[in-house]
């Protein structure tokens, strides 16, 4: 049996868009990009945590309660696009979050997920709340 290349992620620079993910091979759709743990924000520290930069970097895990997480690894660095390359699915039990290749990714080409929300609706809106023009 042929050993999978091991992919490495990576960040890098974009213009207009901050920092974004990338990897330094091919990754095959389906293939897991990464499993990442995460840290649980409580409900009573939202109020705190929603006034800071964090908050651009949590998912809910659980929107209802207000509850955040932050994903370690690359998890919270990876860029919107309403048409994404990558999907996630946060695993609460296990309080990690997996992305997965949702489409054949050429190496050194951005990894995107969709946010999810109202935003994946219209998406410019997560941009333009944040003074930041969509690419």
């Amino acid at each position: 049996m042929k050993t999978p290349p091991t992919k490495q992620l990576y960040l890098k620079s974009i213009k207009g868009k901050g920092r974004g993910v990338f990897s330094t091979s091919n990754i095959p759709k389906g293939e897991v990009i990464e499993v990442c743990p995460v840290i649980i924000i409580p409900t009573k520290e939202f109020s705190e945590l929603s006034l800071t930069v964090l908050m651009d970097y949590s998912f809910y895990f659980n929107k209802g309660e207000n509850m955040l997480s932050l994903t370690m690894g690359f998890g919270s660095m990876y860029n919107h696009k309403q048409y994404p390359n990558a999907v996630y699915l946060l695993d609460r039990e296990q309080k990690q979050m997996t992305f997965t290749a949702h489409e054949d990714i050429k190496a050194h080409t951005e990894i995107c997920i969709n946010y999810g929300g109202d935003y994946a609706i219209d998406y410019d809106k997560w941009f333009t709340d944040r003074n930041i023009t969509p690419i």
